[in-house]
């Protein structure tokens, strides 16, 4: 995509719609549901109304928010040497599919300024490295929009800016994930953390981003030596909550805060009450696992969020059938489910836009095939927000 192209509509005005919970929005509302308001309404006793209320979705999605995973959206691998690697470009490819998924439902996209897993392989992208910083270079991946000191990249920001003002003006959110597991240790102390959570939060409040969805740490709950400083961010979880939903205390706007749990969808009660969103992953759970999971968190008065989902990485028809099933689940028994595309969009290099057909047989060409996939789940998801079928533009 031609980035001149862009610039002028992405320069045109301030935000223009801000999202918000009903539990945070106070007894009049819905405490489960997804609450949005258009920049005319800001301000107070602005008219907010639940997510998908325009007249061209269904009724069963109201309250609802669908997404899709594209951690990797505003990626930069300082240590990559074995490929180019245009960020600008990779930026603008997300900014490019952001119509083809508002069309097909999706109102939300799941973003990482420490990026996630690239998949690096070489058989399939010629890169033979592992995702941590500790391993150093020619071994790990450095990937951060954070300094050592916690301040913050000028680069990765003005990818953020123009991927949030994108996606502002399309009416769509964004759940921005702040800290990623292999990749703090690049901070230099354990304070650099909690300046580095501060500091993304005041530039997001200075800028007036209102549709963010904050996740302080992806998977914070992992098992095992994943997190640096012998486990620093998933101990103090609760004190780097407090130190972002502190910088919205002198705001005209407040951004839901959560945290996501890692594929096991735990989430304590004593977190449940530190936060405005349940952030679920339930990668590699069966469907019977999730509606067990599902149905022991119905008395949180928040919602329960999926923000990323794998059912498995070879995009067969089985796989297939077990990632609507769990889209169905988290669609009609929670409050919205987020498709992870792996293959496609998550591992180097990244495809942000599906194939041209959504017709997914197992005796296609591997390449041709990942690609349907991601339309056919695309479409499925139009299925239930939809009143009519999409059509297929902004490709």
């Amino acid at each position: 995509m031609n980035r001149l192209l862009i610039l002028p509509f992405l320069a045109s005005a301030l935000c223009a719609a801000e999202i918000s919970t009903g539990f945070m929005l106070g007894p009049r509302y819905d405490p489960r549901a997804f609450y949005v308001r258009e920049g005319s309404s800001f301000g107070p006793g602005g008219n907010w109304q639940k997510t998908y209320s325009a007249p061209v979705y269904r009724h069963e999605a109201q309250g609802k928010l669908m997404n899709v995973r594209l951690a990797n959206a505003l990626f930069l691998d300082e240590w990559m040497h074995e490929r180019t690697f245009d960020p600008e470009f990779n930026t603008d490819a997300v900014i490019q599919a952001l119509d083809f998924y508002k069309n097909h439902g999706v109102l939300m996209i799941n973003v990482s300024l420490q990026g996630a897993q690239a998949g690096y392989d070489k058989s399939v992208n010629g890169i033979d490295r592992e995702n941590a910083y500790r391993l150093g270079p020619g071994r790990g991946a450095y990937v951060s929009a954070f300094q050592p000191d916690g301040s913050l990249k000028p680069d990765w920001l003005a990818r953020l800016e123009r991927l949030l003002r994108a996606a502002d003006q399309r009416g769509m959110f964004v759940n921005l994930m702040y800290f990623y597991h292999g990749q703090a240790g690049q901070f230099r102390s354990t304070e650099a953390i909690h300046n580095a959570a501060v500091n993304i939060t005041d530039w997001l409040i200075a800028h007036d981003f209102r549709n963010v969805i904050v996740d302080v740490a992806n998977e914070y709950d992992l098992p095992g030596p994943q997190w640096d400083f012998k486990g620093y961010i998933p101990q103090n979880i609760i004190s780097l909550i407090d130190d972002v939903r502190e910088r919205f205390k002198h705001s005209n706007f407040v951004l839901p805060i959560g945290v996501s749990s890692d594929g096991r969808m735990r989430y304590p009660q004593s977190l449940q009450g530190q936060v405005d969103v349940l952030l679920v992953h339930g990668d590699g759970r069966d469907p019977r696992e999730k509606t067990r999971r599902v149905a022991e968190l119905k008395d949180a008065d928040r919602p329960v969020l999926m923000t990323e989902d794998d059912n498995g990485r070879a995009t067969t028809l089985e796989h297939l059938a077990a990632d609507l099933a769990s889209c169905d689940i988290f669609f009609h028994r929670a409050d919205g489910w987020g498709y992870l595309p792996w293959i496609q969009a998550q591992r180097f290099p990244f495809r942000y836009l599906p194939g041209a057909s959504a017709e997914v047989r197992d005796d296609m060409p591997e390449k041709e095939r990942d690609m349907a996939y991601f339309h056919a789940v695309l479409d499925h998801i139009a299925s239930l927000t939809l009143r009519r079928p999409p059509k297929d533009e902004g490709r």
